[in-house]
């Protein structure tokens, strides 16, 4: 089957944000490239002899559609740029693409991920533990666990004490956020996203680890589909999502909800840590690389 691949020029800062308005029509993947990664790590060993490192502050986005889709996604696109400000040249470019190769490649770099007291589990591979398993079927366009957001998100579930509790997962994608903290003792979890491929991935994952009868999974945004409080919320997204769901993520917290916020990167840290202050103390920030998690509780 062929796809067509739609890249999008623009700067490590608003790379996520890009990507953000990219999975919201290229249902089939979506990756940033960013040379600096590798420029700042050209030791590594296992780098590419091909690579070429030369530093670029230009960022690669690419995400992946059907080819009948072309056409509405590039409107979508174009349109939602238009608000954009000192995001680089923002030039697209379109490609078609072979989807099987693709979708086989990308299984082959999704390995185990083993946290503290969870190990996150491929579908399509096995694992040998004492720790609880969770078997996740991604899609190739949501999160693994792998990167860096999503790790400092789990190493704030495994030292909130979940059991009994209500957790909201706010953007949940492939679901491995809110379904970690059912694994981890939580009693209910909601789990919400504007992209209706990523629910139907979640209610899947929920299905395959018996977890499906423990929560509910809604498609929209969070002021139309949740209802009520919540004793854990989380929400993984960019810094400027963040900011725009300040005040409907502020109407289903308590007086005793803790919150965990990550996709922040380091130069967006002060806006949404000042933003939030108002109503929450930050009780921890985690640092990975470039990206920055916080850990809120009610004042």
């Amino acid at each position: 089957m062929q796809f067509s691949e739609i890249s999008v020029s623009t700067t490590s800062e608003s790379a996520e944000l890009v990507a953000y308005f990219l999975q919201e029509v290229c249902m089939d993947g979506v990756s940033i490239y960013d040379k600096k990664d590798l420029y700042e790590n050209a030791s590594w060993d296992y780098k590419e002899d091909n690579i070429d490192l030369t530093y670029s502050q230009e960022v690669t986005v690419k995400g992946y559609c059907n080819l009948e889709d072309t056409s509405s996604v590039l409107d979508f696109l174009r349109s939602s740029f238009e608000r954009f400000e000192n995001a680089g040249s923002l030039t697209i470019t379109v490609k078609t693409v072979e989807g099987d190769a693709w979708v086989e490649k990308w299984k082959e770099t999704f390995k185990p991920i083993e946290t503290e007291k969870l190990v996150i589990c491929p579908e399509w591979q096995s694992v040998d533990t004492d720790k609880k398993i969770l078997l996740l079927d991604t899609g190739v366009a949501f999160g693994t666990g792998q990167h860096e957001t999503t790790s400092m998100c789990l190493d704030f579930l495994e030292q909130i004490d979940l059991n009994g509790k209500s957790v909201l997962d706010v953007g949940c994608g492939s679901g491995i956020l809110g379904l970690s903290a059912l694994l981890l003792g939580a009693e209910r979890a909601e789990l919400v996203d504007i992209d209706e491929q990523a629910t139907d991935i979640a209610r899947h994952n929920a299905l395959i680890n018996d977890l499906l009868k423990s929560c509910k999974i809604k498609t929209g945004n969070l002021t139309e589909k949740t209802d009520g409080k919540f004793d854990v919320v989380i929400a993984n997204l960019t810094a400027d999502i963040l900011a725009y769901l300040h005040s409907d993520i502020s109407q289903v917290v308590t007086d005793k909800t803790v919150v965990i916020l990550s996709g922040i990167l380091d130069v967006k840290l002060e806006k949404v840590a000042a933003l939030y202050g108002d109503l929450f103390e930050i009780d921890q920030v985690k640092h990975q690389g470039e990206w920055r998690a916080l850990l809120l509780k009610s004042k």
